[in-house]
């Protein structure tokens, strides 16, 4: 059975890092696959050669965010530095 945001309050995270160069293609990727997922640049990495991007998305959204990362992957080099599961506390 399918487990939804709506019934088990989950979300998906990710933590990427990519190259600062390629950050704002990551960035307009997830614009304009809206709803998709959530995003926000860590700030202890704004002043590296890369970005780390925090990625949010219903536990139901999952595979789809994965598979278009992976379709990102073959263009650039992006590292995934977290995954998990999580409660999203502010909906109970």
């Amino acid at each position: 059975m399918l487990r939804t945001y709506s019934q088990t309050k989950e979300l998906f995270y990710l933590r990427l890092r990519v190259a600062k160069d390629d950050a704002y293609f990551i960035y307009f990727t997830f614009e304009s696959n809206e709803g998709l997922c959530y995003y926000s640049t860590a700030d202890d990495s704004l002043k590296g050669q890369f970005r780390d991007i925090e990625v949010r998305c219903p536990i139901e959204w999952k595979q789809d965010l994965l598979n278009l990362i992976q379709n990102l992957k073959t263009q650039m080099r992006i590292d995934i530095l977290d995954e998990t599961i999580f409660i999203d506390e502010k909906k109970l």
